[in-house]
């Protein structure tokens, strides 16, 4: 329980080595075909310097930063952290280069072999550790050391591809650039990371947030420091709930961003804001359902999941933060189709005040629970910000309200129907008893829920029939319940 704190310092590493920074070398490669070599050498020097400054700075820091995290034996753990940081242009640069051809065969390959090799390692590294009764912290520093080889072998995977690919990475080209110009480059291509990276890590800038204040302040709250961890243990189990939620909700609506943008070129503003209507929507329904399905089914599914329902209260306040945070998430996006790069940033600083201030003020008065309630708040905000300056920039929200009012009814239905679904089960054969019992329980209510968004969603008019149209895989789930031919 006392190693989870360090999850958001590698999480940091493996999210932008994925999302962030290979994004934006892509993106510079397929935009300057006459200088590829040069660009992906920038950009590795870059990204290499970056990630020396983070290790030195990590290793150096460690006894502080884990005294602000209320626990100085994290001391060490902290120190092998910091070594993953070594990875970062290796995974980054080889991920972006490859991309830049459009190839992205080596990084889905690389991310389940980097996965693979982690979690095999992780298991044996734990296994090993314990027949010798290791404690926690060493624990935890076999689970980074398995970590660490996870990204080896993703590095290596990398590599083989761009190899075969004949890609390098441009280091002998840098002698065309002067040391100004250069670092002129080099601190552009970052600037332009920075932006897209905050959106890729805000779930983790919160985990920060609550990893630096929240152990003090249950103490505050009047918990020993046992307790503190405990609680802060449990309060993470819903770290991958959100995570899990904002996915499904962000999936398809971010899909739909690329063609807005493709639209805004084209001039064609009734086709922006048809798309941009369309992405709020999908996010407002899946991220509202996933939410109220979490709230409804966290009792058995908190068994189910952790061999125990501690914490249940406390964890239905923190996923009720999942739908605004998918909301922000697809108004982020649609601002960056805009052109509006730096408004999400800002929205996420706001954001991030917000947390550690309502942490302040909530944690040392209702505990967990008020970590909770910091992060709902914070997200209900951060989307409140985001959809103010969408309609600044482009005018309007939503072209009619009928889809919106046909969405509020499915969201009530799907927590009637849920509910009673709930009642009714837990009346008929209790939970909390066996945790097979609550695992059917979880999974029967979530396909009732699951049925009922589907009933809603072919008969009621949350989508145009061209807006079905737009998405093949629904248009053909439609036409199988509606019975007729599309």
């Amino acid at each position: 329980m006392y190693t989870r704190q360090i999850y958001p310092f590698y999480g940091f590493m493996a999210i932008v080595s994925l999302y962030g920074f290979p994004i934006v070398l892509s993106r510079q490669l397929a935009e300057n075909n006459q200088d590829v070599k040069a660009t992906t050498g920038l950009y590795f020097v870059g990204l290499l310097l970056f990630s020396i400054v983070a290790v030195v700075l990590m290793v150096g820091l460690a006894p502080w930063l884990a005294v602000w995290m209320g626990d100085p034996a994290l001391t060490d753990v902290l120190r092998v952290t910091g070594f993953s940081f070594l990875f970062l242009p290796f995974l980054s640069v080889a991920r972006g280069a490859t991309q830049g051809q459009r190839e992205m065969l080596p990084t889905a390959v690389s991310n389940v072999g980097e996965q693979l090799v982690r979690v095999t390692a992780i298991l044996l590294i734990t296994y090993l550790l314990m027949k010798t009764s290791a404690d926690a912290y060493q624990l935890g520093s076999g689970a980074i050391y398995g970590s660490l080889l996870g990204s080896f072998t993703g590095v290596i995977i990398l590599f083989a591809y761009m190899k075969k690919m004949q890609i390098s990475l441009g280091i002998n080209e840098l002698k065309k650039f002067t040391l100004r110009n250069a670092i002129n480059r080099i601190g552009s291509l970052l600037a332009q990371s920075v932006f897209i990276c905050m959106n890729a890590l805000v779930l983790i800038f919160f985990q920060f947030v609550d990893v630096f204040s929240m152990i003090h302040l249950l103490q505050n709250f009047g918990v020993s420091e046992m307790e503190a961890y405990q609680l802060k243990g449990i309060y993470d189990r819903g770290q991958p709930l959100i995570q899990l939620g904002t996915i499904l909700a962000t999936t398809l609506a971010l899909a739909i961003v690329p063609a807005m943008a493709q639209a805004r070129a084209e001039k064609n503003s009734k086709a922006v804001l048809g798309f941009q209507d369309m992405a709020l929507r999908l996010a407002l329904l899946i991220g509202g359902a996933a939410t109220i399905g979490l709230v409804v089914i966290m009792d058995p599914l908190n068994h189910m999941l952790f061999t125990d329902q501690q914490g249940t209260t406390f964890l239905r306040v923190l996923v009720l933060s999942i739908a605004p945070c998918s909301v922000y998430l697809t108004a982020a996006a649609i601002l960056q189709g805009y052109g509006s790069i730096r408004v999400p940033a800002i929205i996420i600083g706001i954001g991030l005040v917000l947390k550690l201030l309502a942490n302040v003020v909530l944690i040392p008065m209702y505990g967990a629970t008020g970590a909770a309630a910091a992060s709902t708040i914070a997200f209900t905000v951060m989307a409140c910000l985001g959809l103010y300056f969408i309609k600044q920039v482009s005018g309007k929200l939503w072209r009619h309200t009928m889809p919106y009012l046909a969405l509020l009814i499915t969201l009530i239905l799907l927590t009637i129907v849920t509910t009673i679904c709930a009642w009714f089960i837990s009346d008929w054969i209790g939970t909390g008893q066996r945790r097979l019992v609550d695992t059917g329980t979880a999974l029967a209510i979530s396909g009732v829920g699951g049925l009922v968004v589907l009933i809603c969603l072919i008969r009621l008019p949350i989508f145009t029939a061209r807006e079905w149209e737009q998405v093949p895989k629904l248009k053909k789930l439609r036409a199988i319940f509606t019975s007729r031919k599309e």
